[in-house]
């Protein structure tokens, strides 16, 4: 629908008459209106023509200008339907949607009922018929339709070259009309007027046998004999000496009974019988088991192969496919082709060249080439013309009479020249009633005249337009997976769908991203193909509206026209007003925009974001700031709108107001439960503080000090965001060095403080210690108090786990004593997280339920959803470490559900690692392996700190059920030099799979103790196989006696990460070395004991 689309013509009551048939003309209320100069006419009497049906904007001009427009056909094609609009609705308000001819993809169309257009009407009378039961009625039908006709259809335009089949068509029509009305009045009492008619029409149409055949009939009705045989002879004489043919068998009936003055010429004809269709000659497509559909386009493969089973029994159908670019209009037409060679049929593919210089009906050429279709074919040689073509089409179809039938797409026809579609109509032609279905695909927004044509003559046999929309989820799944995203979990299935619209070229495009740069640049990016795409479809319209389509996107996706016409010019006049809803009206017809009264609206994400993208740097900033006026002036504005386009819009002279802004939006976010979306603004906040030089050591104390504030409320907002720990530990050391330099006790405090979010998984990079900050924590543990104790006994927990755990399991037990009691539950909530966090390793195993028991209860009262969602994640840890797998499942899925409305980042792939887990309990390491490679890439996207280790550790659990850890020598050499308290036992094992004995010996003998956290039972198996291998007894008794309380569990499961297996595995291995056949026993009894557990949990889960 258009700008202004939508009520009866020329306001409330008004009837409107459009003439066509004869010159063209227009009545209001029955007065005639000025319709304007010739072209004015011609674009009315071309939508006319149209049927009702959208005319493509490129259609109408090549029409209007013969084929040869000037530059600005385009914005001359505006001021004539805005011309128009003006005089058949003249009552219609500024803006107010118009009902008569409204913009719609990818053209204008003529939106009024039938009577309301004589052509339309007389159409319908003649083609449609009336009662067959009631003559007299069909009678009067006819003359009111003849009555209509007044001289050539449309007038002066009736020789332009897209009128022309159009005016010869309805003179077919009017002929077929007079055929009837003669038929029927010469039986009702009227044959003088009957003979009077026909005399004039059988001298312009002197072969028309039916029309010399009523003449007769009236003629000898009237008691003229003579004349009635005359005229008969008449016609015997022009075929025989012009054609060289006989009349046929009505035409030598009448003859005869005239001469034998037969009874029954004063008695009406009997109407014609209908054929009885032939029952089908072969068999129905059925579909080939086995094969599947292509995902996305079911419904659409279900109707074609409808419509071949139905060309098999009754003839030739033609079918029309149209998409836009890239989408997947040929794709589809391959897999019709695929599934219907499985069902035995014989099928081509015809591509029409994207550029000049192809021999004429190359498509058709490439059918013939192709092996099916070659028969006796070695070259080009007698393929001259377009007779010759369809003919050795039609001859290929035939030879291939034993298939169910014959399959042939024109892929592409909107580029197609004149000799392939004359091909096309003589082929639908021949083979009418051949088992052929033709399938042609096309744009509909670059269909030309000739392609409209087509259809339009092709109408008869036609079974279904079909418009190919966006793809279904399953069909962006398996797009996704074909450029190399194997496993598209909700979030990024949501990303696909919503930036691309299901757009198929647009989805691969999009995953292509994702694959190579992850999800967060695929959601703030968009990839070229689709940019390069788009924009040549941009910078074929006027310049005008390239120029309001570029002012829009400024706005985002939706733009408020009154905006609009402020950044088109600060003072808009009613001419300003004009050209830019003219221009907005274009690009709705065009296909790029949608509009209402208020405000026009992108039609894609993707086309926004690319004309945005092409508006240079300088001209983008003047012009958000203009954007900020004008929403200042606004009422009931958005303040994040307000602050979105100040962000953005922002120079020196005006960063103090752009500063204000964004930090009102950004506090009024960061006091909501969706703290994390206000990091974008505090983001923006941080850049203009340092563009108005706040951050430097010469500026005003309290504009430093509002700035560490803001450099605060950012980190808090990353971190309850969880997209970025790096920025959000690089922003906190710099609020602390800030604030340090202006000599702030208070602001220090809050900067080692700001922290504020859920943790679940590491803060560091290798879990390296940042000796520096937990210097400073721990100096100023001394001096805190309240909350700020809290939260800075629980900052330091995360500073110190894995490095130095008995302290942080003393750090956060204190945490816990000084938030309870604390009137925010959100404290008790933090404390509560960090001490959970250090009952995850060995130490406080014992306490982990009850701990996290605790955590639920407080989260739970304190409403928090980022917390709630931690706290079911360690619930599902707790879960999982008793090897209770249904149990730890409904955890994570309850996280999950709170993470989606929490901090879905971080969280929600974390816990998809569980899927991999699963996969590794139940055998199967290649789809684990390739889940595990899945979740590193998510976790780089979601800028968690550690994926790159988080990836190795995923090989590891490959690597050691494939029996070798050899290939991964050397990233865990690398981790082991900087970190050797993580993984110094796995490198010693892999050490040894490579055969390097004595190193692997080395390394053992100077392993610090593994770190006691969450990964230390899956460390530990590595221990001891080490131990096991190396034979390294005295260690190895030691390590038994801590693992036997880990007996009847599955090693590394308590992280929900990882699985290697029962603990009583290895632990029967260290008891084989210490010479205890007994225990070894009893823990491979227990092993296969849990492997029972593990086997009935997956079954009720769903997975064996």
């Amino acid at each position: 629908m258009g700008v202004r689309d939508g009520r009866p013509a020329g306001g409330a009551g008004s009837t409107l008459r459009i003439s066509v048939l004869g010159p063209i003309s227009c009545e209001l209320d029955s007065e005639v209106v000025d319709l304007g100069p010739r072209r004015q006419r011609a674009v009315l009497a071309r939508l006319v023509a149209g049927r009702g049906r959208v005319v493509s904007t490129d259609r109408l001009i090549d029409d209007l200008w013969n084929g040869e427009p000037p530059p600005k056909a385009l914005a001359g094609l505006q001021v004539q339907v805005s011309n128009l609009r003006r005089v058949i609705e003249p009552s219609r308000p500024p803006r107010a949607p118009a009902t008569v001819l409204v913009s719609e993809q990818p053209g204008y169309a003529l939106r009024l009922p039938r009577p309301s257009v004589d052509v339309w009407e007389f159409e319908a009378v003649v083609t449609v018929g009336g009662d067959a039961d009631d003559p007299a009625s069909r009678l009067r039908e006819l003359d009111g339709a003849l009555r209509m006709w007044r001289g050539d259809p449309y007038g002066a335009c009736s020789g332009e070259g897209w009128a022309q089949p159009e005016v010869a068509r309805l003179h077919d029509v009017r002929r077929s009309a007079i055929e009837q009305w003669a038929s029927l009045a010469v039986d009702h009492g009227r044959a003088a007027e009957v003979a009077q008619v026909l005399a004039a029409e059988c001298d312009d149409q002197p072969a028309r046998e039916e029309y010399f055949r009523l003449l007769a009939l009236a003629q000898y009705r009237l008691g003229r004999q003579a004349d009635a045989l005359a005229t008969l002879r008449r016609l015997r004489s022009y075929l025989a000496d012009e054609l060289g043919v006989d009349p046929g068998p009505p035409i030598q009936l009448l003859e005869r009974d005239i001469l034998q003055q037969a009874p029954t010429l004063a008695a009406p004809v009997a109407p014609p019988v209908p054929e009885t269709p032939k029952p089908p000659s072969v068999p129905p497509v059925t579909a080939s088991a086995g094969r599947r559909e292509p995902a996305g386009r079911e419904n659409e493969l279900a109707a074609l192969l409808g419509h071949a089973e139905a060309a098999s029994a009754t003839g030739l159908r033609v079918v029309w496919v149209s998409a836009e670019a890239g989408g997947g209009k040929s794709t589809f037409a391959d897999s019709l082709v695929d599934r219907l060679g499985a069902a035995g049929w014989a099928g081509a593919i015809g591509h029409c060249p994207e550029v000049d210089g192809a021999p004429t009906a190359w498509a058709w050429r490439e059918i013939l080439q192709q092996a099916k279709f070659r028969g006796d074919l070695t070259s080009d040689e007698g393929l001259d013309n377009s007779f010759d073509i369809a003919r050795r089409v039609m001859e290929a179809c035939g030879s291939h009479s034993d298939a169910p039938g014959t399959v042939l797409v024109l892929d592409d026809a909107h580029r197609a020249d004149g000799a392939t579609l004359q091909v096309l109509r003589q082929l639908v032609t021949w083979m009418a009633r051949s088992p052929v279905l033709v399938v042609v695909t096309y744009r509909a927004s670059e269909a030309g005249v000739d392609l409209l044509a087509t259809t339009a003559s092709l109408a008869a046999v036609t079974a279904e337009h079909i418009e190919l929309k966006g793809l279904s989820e399953n069909g962006i799944r398996e797009l996704a997976a074909s450029v190399g995203l194997e496993s598209v979990d909700t979030p990024l299935l949501e990303l696909l769908r919503t930036r691309t619209d299901g757009n198929p070229l647009f989805v691969r495009e999009l995953a292509k991203l994702v694959a190579s740069r992850g999800f967060s640049a695929a959601a703030a990016a968009i990839p070229r193909g689709v940019t390069s795409v788009l924009m040549q479809r941009i910078e074929r319209l006027p310049a005008e509206v390239a120029t309001v389509l570029r002012l829009a996107a400024l706005f985002g996706r939706r733009a408020p026209i009154d905006g609009v016409l402020t950044l088109w010019n600060r003072n808009p006049d009613a001419t300003a007003e004009e050209l830019v809803l003219d221009a907005i009206d274009t690009a709705v017809a065009a296909g790029l925009l949608t509009a209402d009264i208020e405000a026009v609206h992108f039609n894609h994400v993707l086309v926004r974001d690319a004309v945005y993208d092409s508006i240079p740097a300088l001209r983008k900033r003047r012009s958000h700031w203009q954007i900020v006026l004008y929403l200042e002036q606004t009422p009931g504005v958005d303040p994040d709108e307000l602050a979105h386009h100040a962000a953005l819009g922002a120079v020196p002279d005006t960063v103090e107001r752009a500063l204000e802004l964004v930090t009102v939006a950004a506090v009024a976010r960061f006091g909501t439960e969706f703290t994390a979306d206000s990091a974008d603004l505090w983001r923006s906040a941080v850049r203009l503080h340092e563009m108005a030089g706040h951050a430097a050591a010469t500026a005003d104390a309290a504009d430093r000090s509002a700035f560490v504030v803001a450099l605060t409320h950012l980190v808090t907002a990353l971190a309850f965001r969880g997209d970025d720990t790096g920025e959000a530990r690089a922003r906190r050391g710099q609020a602390i060095a800030t604030a340090r330099e202006l000599g702030d006790d208070d602001l220090v405090m809050a900067a080692l403080t700001c922290w504020r979010a859920p943790v679940i998984w590491t803060t560091r990079r290798q879990r390296i210690a940042d000796t520096e900050l937990i210097a400073a924590m721990t100096s100023a543990l001394g001096r805190a108090t309240g909350e700020d104790r809290v939260y800075l006994l629980v900052s330091l927990v995360f500073e110190l786990e894995g490095i130095d755990d008995r302290r942080a399991i003393e750090l956060a037990a204190q945490a816990v004593e000084a938030a309870n009691g604390h009137a925010d539950p959100e404290v008790r909530c933090a404390a509560w997280n960090a001490r959970v966090y250090t009952a995850l390793g060995p130490d406080l195993s014992a306490e982990l339920p009850a701990f996290t028991d605790e955590f639920d209860r407080v989260a739970d009262e304190s409403g928090v959803l980022a917390y709630q969602a931690a706290a079911h994640f360690f619930s599902f840890l707790a879960r999982a470490a008793r090897v209770d797998l249904p149990g730890a499942v409904a955890r994570a899925q309850q996280g999950l559900r709170s993470a989606s409305s929490g901090r879905a980042g971080e969280l929600v792939v974390v816990l998809s690692a569980f899927s991999a887990v699963l996969e590794v309990l139940g055998g199967d390491i290649d789809q684990a392996e390739r889940e595990y490679r899945d979740l590193t890439a998510r976790l780089q996207a979601a800028g968690a700190i550690n994926s790159a280790e988080i990836g190795l550790v995923g090989e590891m659990v490959v690597g050691w059920f494939r029996g070798s850890l050899a290939h991964l020598t050397e990233p865990l050499a690398a981790i082991n030099n900087v970190a050797p308290q993580m993984i110094s036992w796995v490198y010693v094992v892999a050490l040894l799979d490579a055969g390097h004995v004595e190193q692997a010996r080395r390394v053992a003998r100077t392993a610090p103790p593994i770190s006691r956290d969450f990964y230390w039972t899956a460390m530990s198996v590595f221990h001891a196989r080490a131990l096991v291998r190396l034979e390294m007894t005295e260690a190895a008794a030691v390590l038994y006696d801590e693992l036997r309380r880990w007996s009847g569990t599955i090693a590394g499961l308590n992280s929900g990460s990882v699985a290697f297996g029962p603990m009583d595995a290895v632990l029967a291995e260290l008891a084989d070395l210490l010479g205890d056949t007994a225990a070894a026993t009893a823990h491979r009894r227990m092993a296969v004991e849990v492997q029972n557990t593990v086997r009935a949990g997956l079954t009720e889960l769903g997975r064996r």
